[in-house]
């Protein structure tokens, strides 16, 4: 009996207009976080849950810590917002590995995030709104200015 013949599947072709259109909005939106500082000028979303509460959820704060960051000044970024900045290396690696993985072999690699992640996500995120909302020391440094 004779085997069936493999049948060779072309290889994906990495979507490289896809790759450039989003780098270009990313370096827009940084250029547009470079230049103008979001605590001068208004144009820039304000957060629902704060404007509606007072609360101050975990993205507050995060404009003015990416100007920061884009302008060299952590401090003040970790200042603003330091969960964002804590953050931000872990997703510079997994995007970066996500991107090279997915350009040597024409896959994009399975986004395998198990409920457990979701979970500590979550939870770190609900501990930080929390604790940022404590209005004495140290939990007002969690707090932007």
């Amino acid at each position: 009996m004779e085997a069936p013949p493999v049948i060779m599947q072309p290889r994906p072709r990495f979507p490289w207009p896809l790759a450039i259109s989003l780098t270009l909005g990313a370096l827009a939106v940084g250029a547009v976080f470079f230049l103008f500082d979001p605590s001068q000028y208004h144009f820039y979303p304000r957060c629902a849950l704060y404007t509606t509460t007072g609360l101050e959820c975990p993205g507050c704060g995060s404009q003015r810590a990416a100007y920061q960051l884009l302008h060299g000044h952590v401090t003040a970024a970790l200042r603003c917002n330091a969960l964002l900045i804590v953050g931000l290396p872990m997703l510079a690696y997994w995007l970066v590995r996500f991107v090279l993985r997915w350009a040597a072999d024409g896959t994009a690699p399975c986004i395998n995030i198990t409920p457990r992640w979701v979970a500590i996500a979550a939870a770190i995120l609900i501990v930080f709104a929390i604790l940022r909302n404590i209005p004495c020391a140290p939990f007002t440094y969690l707090a932007p200015p």
